[in-house]
């Protein structure tokens, strides 16, 4: 072999190596940053503000806002020629400054707007660090490396929601210490994902409508979104009712914030690891839109049993459901357009899905908390199950159409994440 392909062999391996070290620091406090974001922005909401169902839908919708505006972001992270690690970095920077003024608010307004702020900010760090994952992971290694840095931050998250739930139990005014953990936890993300190496990001879209313009020239990308959207409106609409159903008196059970923390984050969080393994396993050995039948179906008992029976043990049976099926769902929400894209199109094809992903994000929770004033959680599930079942009918007709089925057959290998 000659001298400059060792050379280049061994420089690769140590820029993996450099980059997996860091992620790995990134994943485990990004868990932290995660269960906050999701979790305990609305217990405080719920508990110590009192808010407003408007209000807790609008902070439900934070990080789907931020992914809504990704493609915007990754912009102005190009005009800027910002490295991509670097602009991830300054996005945990600026995060970790919302969640220090949320941890410090009196006021609902204030706690609003800087949370809120802060979760879109976050939101906007996989679409840049896709690019550092493409750039310094080998293709055979990339989904790997990747799942580890996703199955550390679930078990971070899920140790430090269950230790924060039991803190805020016999602390009931202390939601700002979790949320000062939270900024702590951004700025050693911040310092970590710095010293990665990246290149700018560079984006080129000629299209009149940018990336938007492949919904009307692609159309099996445009039916995909169609089933996409209505199976994440299903889905997103009913996640943070979970914790609404359990921690608001009014709904009959009224359970201390540890319990609470333990059903809607431990269970989901273990059970998503397992997702994550058994359908990593499966992504590349199964056909695509079978594979996401599958994910439909574990959604769809999770909502029957999360929503529909009083027993604490199959709520909790529920929530699992809700782990594997999302654990599952993060790999299908990151690998699916490599199915179908170009191999110079991908990230185009991705943005216009984290975009939309970001819409229905907004919407649906909004939405579901609107309803709760005329119609029960229970009665909202079969709504969401019925659309659960027409998003998996029409994956399902797009499999029985063997020229889309073979593009979805897995026997290539993504080309991205």
């Amino acid at each position: 072999m000659p001298l400059f392909s060792i050379q280049w062999v061994y420089q690769q391996e140590a820029l993996k190596k450099l980059t997996y070290r860091y992620d790995l620091v990134r994943g485990a406090f990004g868990g932290i940053i995660e269960v906050g974001a999701l979790s305990f922005g609305l217990l405080a909401a719920i508990r110590y503000f009192e808010a407003p169902d408007s209000v807790k839908g609008v902070l439900s919708a934070g990080i789907a806002f931020g992914l809504f505006l990704a493609p915007f972001g990754q912009q102005v992270a190009a005009r800027l020629r910002l490295p991509a690690s670097r602009a991830s970095a300054l996005c945990f920077l600026a995060a970790a400054g919302g969640y220090a003024v949320a941890s410090r608010a009196e006021e609902l307004w204030v706690f609003t707007l800087s949370f809120l702020g802060a979760n879109a900010l976050l939101a906007q760090i996989p679409s840049l660090f896709v690019a550092v994952y493409a750039k310094n992971y080998s293709h055979r290694d990339r989904g790997r490396l990747v799942s580890n840095t996703f199955i550390l931050a679930a078990l971070v998250g899920a140790t430090l929601s269950l230790l924060g739930g039991e803190y805020l139990d016999t602390h009931r005014e202390a939601f700002g210490m979790v949320f000062l953990l939270m900024s702590a936890a951004a700025i050693t993300c911040a310092l970590a994902v710095s010293r990665i190496p990246s290149e700018p990001i560079q984006i080129k879209s000629p299209r009149r409508w940018g990336n938007f313009s492949l919904i009307g020239e692609d159309p099996l990308f445009a039916k995909m979104l169609i089933a996409w959207m209505i199976l994440g409106v299903a889905n997103l609409a009913l996640l943070p009712l979970r914790i609404e159903i359990l921690a608001n008196p009014v709904y009959g059970f009224n359970l201390p914030n540890s319990q609470v923390i333990f059903i809607t984050v431990v269970i989901f969080a273990l059970a998503r690891i397992v997702g994550l393994k058994v359908f990593g396993f499966l992504f590349e050995r199964i056909n695509f839109l079978t594979y996401r039948i599958i994910l439909n179906l574990c959604l769809f008992l999770a909502i029957l049993f999360y929503f529909n029976f009083s027993s604490l043990w199959i709520i909790g049976l529920g929530s699992a459901f809700f782990g594997l099926g999302l654990g599952g769902g993060n790999i299908a929400w990151n690998l699916w357009v490599t199915r179908i894209a170009p191999d110079d199109q991908v990230s185009e094809y991705m943005s216009v899905h984290m975009s939309l992903t970001g819409l229905r994000g907004i919407l649906a929770p909004i939405v579901a908390y609107s309803l709760l004033p005329v119609m029960p959680p229970s009665v909202i599930s079969w709504i969401s199950l019925s659309l659960l079942v027409f998003s998996g009918w029409m994956f399902f007709s797009l499999l029985k159409n063997p020229g889309i089925a073979r593009k979805f057959s897995g026997r290539d290998q993504p080309r991205s994440l």
